[in-house]
């Protein structure tokens, strides 16, 4: 949660920039994990610990993230007026409150009736997303228990919706793919990746370095012939061997945080492991890998895909999120 603290220093730039549009709808300010929750302090007392529960659930990537980050204000709140044009807001209440009505009157639709999920685009600022909970007169906190689930769904399409936005700014490399496609395989990787193919060994990347920040989302893919069950522990031993061979610093795993599941990637059966790598540098770094092996049953291969990232002293999830999404684009053809 961020706190009251961090918020008015927030609140100092956000004086300049809204002096600086005038009575111009100002841009929506924050960053798109971070939700302002406003209640009534009566329903807040009943419902706060539920709706912190379901919307800041974690992910681990080095370490436990939470993938949104709630403020709760309430109603009568002083930095309501401010906070209100950041760039996701959640209004829970009647038709009585005044921010609620505001979201209504702003949606694309009316609601069928309460209890609802209402979105409005733009209600406060620019490119913002406002999400009113709609309540009854009676029965509230059941009410909003009862909607969580279906607005934790919806902030986390959404959030997707930002992460793929700006993963492919620069569009899909289109040229590479049909260049894959002549080896077996499609990824859809956006225009900024490098790319190099070596036999049957493909590796993309984009670096992002600067004076203060240094980013790298790395993939490397290659296959084998037939289609056996790979176990867990001959996966982890191949992404050992391509950790010391293949990267500029050998990178070995960690225990912590190491663990494996099956998962489904347009179709196909994959094996999933994800974990955190350390290379063996003077100074180590480390971050999130996930690893897959993937058969394809047509083509009687196995497919093996490592990605890592490297994200000192940021959240890494939005930059995980994004290899994930790649991940989930491998196709091989039939």
């Amino acid at each position: 949660m961020i706190t009251r603290r961090v918020l008015l220093a927030s609140l100092s730039l956000l004086v300049v920039v809204l002096a600086a549009v005038g009575c111009k709808a100002p841009q929506a300010f924050g960053d798109r994990n971070v939700i302002i929750a406003l209640a009534d302090s009566a329903l807040w007392a009943e419902v706060g610990p539920d709706v912190m529960e379901t919307l800041e659930q974690r992910v681990f990537t080095t370490r436990a993230e939470r993938k949104f980050e709630v403020t709760p204000l309430l109603v009568g709140d002083t930095l309501w007026q401010d906070m209100r044009v950041w760039q996701q807001v959640v209004v829970i209440g009647t038709r009585e409150n005044d921010a609620v009505r505001a979201i209504l009157e702003a949606a694309p639709a009316s609601p069928a009736g309460p209890p609802a999920i209402v979105e409005a685009a733009e209600v406060w600022a620019r490119t913002q997303v406002a999400t009113a909970l709609l309540l009854p007169p009676d029965g509230q906190a059941d009410a909003v228990r009862g909607l969580l689930p279906e607005l934790y769904d919806l902030l986390e399409r959404r959030y997707d919706e930002w992460v793929r936005e700006r993963m492919y700014s620069t569009g899909v490399n289109d040229s590479l793919m049909e260049v894959l496609s002549g080896y077996g395989f499609t990824l859809e990787l956006p225009n900024v990746y490098l790319f190099t193919i070596h036999d049957s060994l493909f590796r993309f990347g984009n670096p992002y370095r600067q004076a203060d920040t240094d980013l790298l989302r790395s993939m490397l893919l290659t296959w084998r012939s037939g289609i056996d069950p790979v176990t867990p522990e001959a996966l982890r031993a191949w992404r050992q061997s391509v950790g010391e061979v293949q990267y500029d610093s050998p990178q070995d795993i960690l225990e912590e945080g190491f663990r494996w599941s099956m998962t489904e990637v347009n179709g196909l059966a994959a094996l999933e492991l994800r974990g955190i790598w350390q290379d063996r540098s003077e100074f180590p770094a480390a971050g999130p890998f996930i690893t897959r092996a993937i058969a394809c049953q047509q083509q009687d291969r196995t497919y093996y895909i490592d990605a890592w990232l490297f994200a000192p002293g940021t959240e890494k999830y939005p930059y995980l999120r994004q290899l994930e999404i790649l991940l989930d684009s491998f196709r091989c053809d039939t």
